[in-house]
């Protein structure tokens, strides 16, 4: 599909791209649109788009949070509170140094399998946001799978065999292998394993979109465990096939936005680390 350029009434301007899943924003400054006229707008466009990403912005953690609130409260990842920002436990620092400045060759690695955020909650989270600092001049991006489109392009015997199903979540305990830190005890134990729908209904858009992922989904509740293996494993390699994908390369300044509720994503960690690579990370708490 081509890039089209839509003008909003304001100086927004809007560039969709990957087939209307994804879009480039500019001419807009975040930190004024919480408590302002464009917050509205802004929530309708990300209703449209999925995955949207903001040009040139300058933030800082206290900005950057302010702007997430536009989507609603923000989530605390209460098991990693070693990533947790100093002064905003509610902002996470993904960075590929530690904090005295050494690199972290391991942190390259998280997140680097297919997922959605937080599935492994009782309430998964409905959005997550990123805002680059840093980044490496190659292979730092982020890839984004579309679930509207995974789901309805699904084999039909497929859609019939995972009708009405649940599925079983556990922190990094899918098939995929490694991309999460590693937890002690006491935080695995904050987190023990719930159940989620094998496809859901979006709440705003109405549209139906595949909810399991390879890092989190462990098996298909109610079949014999090689079944499920087989099922999840087909809608694993559908959901992950080249059209579905919108692959991001950042830029710094960017802040990047995403529905976890019709999106799965992963890191391309594929960069050299002797790059920095640093960003600030929100999540947006799901319905109760």
């Amino acid at each position: 599909m081509p890039v089209r350029s839509i003008t909003t009434e304001s100086a927004m301007r809007v560039e969709p791209v990957s087939d209307g899943f994804a879009a480039i924003v500019s001419g807009v400054d975040l930190a004024t649109v919480a408590g302002g006229p464009l917050a509205d707008q802004v929530r309708d466009l990300h209703r449209d788009y999925p995955v949207l990403a903001f040009a040139d912005q300058v933030l800082d953690a206290t900005a950057f949070a302010g702007f997430s609130r536009v989507f609603g409260d923000l989530e605390i990842d209460e098991h990693l509170p070693q990533f947790a920002h100093p002064d905003h436990r509610e902002v996470i620092i993904l960075s590929n140094v530690d904090a005295e400045g050494r690199p972290d060759p391991e942190s390259a690695g998280r997140g680097s399998a297919w997922h959605a955020d937080s599935t492994y909650k009782p309430n998964p989270c409905a959005h997550t946001l990123l805002y680059a600092l840093e980044i490496p001049d190659h292979g730092g991006g982020t890839l984004f799978a579309d679930m509207y489109k995974a789901y309805d392009t699904l084999p039909e015997d497929i859609k019939r065999a995972i009708d009405g199903r649940s599925a079983r979540h556990l922190f990094g305990s899918g098939p995929a292998e490694g991309g999460v830190a590693p937890l002690k005890e006491d935080q695995q134990d904050l987190l023990p394993a719930v159940e989620q729908p094998v496809v859901i209904c979006h709440p705003e858009t109405g549209r139906q979109a595949l909810r399991v992922n390879p890092l989190h989904t462990v098996d298909i509740i109610g079949l014999k465990r090689s079944e499920s293996d087989a099922l999840l494993k087909a809608i694993f390699d559908h959901a992950t096939k080249p059209e579905f994908i919108y692959h991001h390369h950042w830029r710094v300044g960017q802040v990047v936005i995403w529905d976890q509720r019709c999106t799965l994503h992963r890191a391309e960690a594929a960069y050299p680390m002797n790059q920095r690579r640093r960003l600030l990370r929100t999540k947006i708490c799901g319905a109760q």
